[in-house]
């Protein structure tokens, strides 16, 4: 019975992504790109289905809905050169290079998860409105995660603002997307602001996570797989027994 009700909702996903595909092709990246990162997706979760149920176990709530996001939403780009499929992977394959923390490493693989959670973020940034994604994305995730998750992806923004005030060659390093969302974002910190947010607890990691972010645009890069990180994503929900709260 769990098996056949998957296999309905994959099919209904499939339909769907392949009318998205086909009416979609005037976004920034091809649909052969698209069609791969969906691929990719599709399979993690199929194999992440099966080993659950050869273990009669259910599917994680929120690895449910993160699953079902990347696929929806997941090969969208918001005027970068990458999907954000792609670019969870590689600020998340970054922060494994760099010995981040099991939790700091999910944090950074979703921390945009609000840009695919907003219901419309391509509009709202083409508009210069400012979609909140860190505080959506943030609020979210501490349904399911700790602070050591939600809180560095909830400040991963004003990292950006912090960097702009305290380190001259920064800004001009930027992505042309992440100048222009800077000014709507509230612009380089004050010195004040500056000094307070050195003070704010996970101020270390949000910077971290800011840096993997700058860097996780290339149009090219080996990464982990997306299986990778939602096993990484399951064991951290089983270990901790997090509720939905």
């Amino acid at each position: 019975m769990v098996m056949a009700v998957y296999v309905k909702t994959m099919t209904n996903h499939i339909c769907k992504i392949y009318c998205w595909l086909l009416l979609r092709q005037k976004r920034t990246i091809s649909v052969i790109n698209l069609s791969h990162h969906w691929l990719m997706i599709y399979a993690a979760s199929w194999k992440c289905t099966l080993k659950l149920f050869m273990t009669n176990q259910a599917m994680h709530p929120a690895v449910k809905d993160i699953y079902s996001l990347f696929f929806e939403r997941g090969m969208l780009a918001y005027g970068e050169a990458v999907t954000q499929a792609a670019h969870a992977l590689q600020c998340g394959t970054l922060a494994v290079q760099d010995d981040a923390s099991t939790g700091l490493v999910i944090a950074a693989f979703l921390h945009d998860i609000g840009h695919m959670l907003h219901q419309d973020a391509a509009s709202a940034v083409e508009q210069a409105q400012d979609d909140t994604h860190q505080i959506l994305g943030a609020k979210w995730l501490a349904r399911w995660f700790g602070p050591e998750v939600h809180e560095p992806v909830r400040l991963h923004v004003q990292a950006k603002r912090y960097l702009c005030h305290v380190q001259p060659d920064y800004l001009p390093k930027l992505s042309s997307l992440s100048k222009f969302t800077l000014q709507i974002q509230g612009g380089p910190m004050t010195n004040d602001e500056a000094k307070v947010f050195e003070k704010v607890p996970f101020f270390e990691e949000s910077i971290r996570l800011r840096r993997w972010d700058d860097a996780g645009k290339l149009t090219a890069m080996n990464t982990l797989s997306i299986e990778h990180f939602m096993n990484l994503v399951e064991t951290y929900l089983r270990t901790h027994n997090w509720v939905l709260r």
